[in-house]
């Protein structure tokens, strides 16, 4: 399990990475942050004993962007840039604890995003 957080916190670092600079939103530039979030999840997944690597990888996105402005996922970014051990215990309680079934979905994200 220790090997699947570090995936998270790295997969949060390479989210907020763009050859089109920073995004504004989790959907600005057609949701570009979940999909460099989930490869870079994949493939830090690649070698784990994750049964599913693409629904885990999608299911811990929802999970962060469900619980995280878009603006606290950028400064969560950025303090892992930093410091590779720089989460709050909040944090850390939210990225070890995705599981599957998801309890998200991307219409969680969507109604989170729209009522923001």
């Amino acid at each position: 399990m220790r090997r699947v957080f570090v995936v998270l916190a790295f997969a949060l670092t390479a989210a907020a990475c763009t050859s089109e600079g920073l995004p504004n939103s989790y959907a600005d530039q057609d949701g570009r942050a979940e999909t460099q979030f989930v490869e870079a999840c994949q493939s830090a997944l690649a070698d784990s004993d994750v049964d599913d690597p693409v629904e885990y990888c999608q299911c811990a996105f929802y999970t962060v962007a469900a619980d995280l402005s878009f603006e606290e996922f950028l400064a969560l970014d950025e303090r892992l840039r930093d410091d590779p051990a720089a989460l709050s215990l909040e944090e850390r309680t939210l990225l070890e604890g995705v599981n599957l079934p998801c309890e998200f979905t991307a219409a969680d994200i969507n109604a989170a995003v729209s009522s923001s």
